[in-house]
């Protein structure tokens, strides 16, 4: 993960794999939808009623991630210094994560950083830059 900063422009670009996570996820979400969607079009409800259940519920937690991904995620390269709200920071599975959390009600993700140093030191780049905790 790189982080460059223009001072001329006030923005802040982050060259990371979450973007290409990111679609990859939206995209084998959408297949798996359709695939369901067609499953459940030619089953008979009838005959199979355990695996038609089951079979939508998978479709409808498809949906809910497409949906989730496209309305509270953001996966820009690219961000002005007047989009960013400040940094949050979430304790998940005992590693602490780092977001940036947008004005626009969105979070950027940003890869798992592997200890305390490395995550303190990212966390003083980013204040470094004008971006404040939350």
């Amino acid at each position: 993960m790189q982080l460059e900063f223009n001072k001329k422009t006030q923005e802040l670009t982050i060259k990371d794999e979450v973007p290409m996570h990111s679609w990859l996820i939206i995209s084998l979400m959408l297949i798996n939808g359709i695939n369901m969607g067609v499953q459940l079009y030619l089953m008979s409800y009838e005959n199979n009623e355990t695996l038609f259940v089951f079979m939508f519920l998978l479709a409808v937690v498809s949906v809910v991630v497409i949906f989730y991904y496209v309305i509270k995620r953001s996966w820009k390269s690219k961000y002005h210094l007047n989009e960013i709200e400040g940094i949050e920071t979430r304790k998940a599975y005992g590693r602490e994560r780092i977001f940036l959390k947008l004005h626009n009600g969105k979070r950027r993700s940003f890869p798992v950083l592997k200890n305390e140093k490395e995550l303190s030191d990212f966390k003083k780049t980013l204040t470094s830059m004008g971006i404040k905790p939350v």
